[in-house]
């Protein structure tokens, strides 16, 4: 499958005199059937949400103690991921998985994606491809 990275830079402002302004970034994901989805950020967790709910699995969320927990599952497999402000953590049928949640090397967090993806969804690599949004 592939899928192409749009990203859009611009300057806001937070809200109050006091506030310095500052630049925030939007990306969009699209895939190549013409779908299209918003990504929180250009990390690991939001990329494997837009591949999960691309290929239909389905989110729920549960409370453990001071954590909520994604929970993603499809038919019986049922998957549990917990992220720290860094990391984040994969659990299927007592595998689990640490990772890195965000990458300066792009190449590198591509690679970690679609091993999650493998690894964890049985979902097949995806090309992914970043280019500049055309004005």
């Amino acid at each position: 499958m592939k899928a192409v990275i749009t990203s859009e830079e611009f300057y806001t402002e937070g809200g109050c005199n006091a506030c310095q302004p500052f630049t925030m970034a939007t990306y969009d994901l699209t895939f190549e059937d013409g779908t299209t989805t918003s990504l929180e950020e250009l990390d690991v967790s939001s990329l494997i949400m837009a591949l999960a709910q691309k290929n239909q699995w389905r989110q729920s969320y549960e409370e453990d103690g001071f954590d909520d927990i994604l929970i993603y599952q499809k038919e019986a497999t049922k998957i549990t991921v917990k992220e720290t402000l860094r990391q984040i953590t994969f659990e299927k049928a007592g595998t689990t998985q640490t990772f890195v949640k965000k990458d300066c090397d792009l190449t590198a967090l591509f690679s970690r994606v679609n091993e999650i993806a493998k690894d964890f969804f049985a979902l097949s690599n995806t090309d992914f491809e970043v280019r500049p949004l055309e004005k």
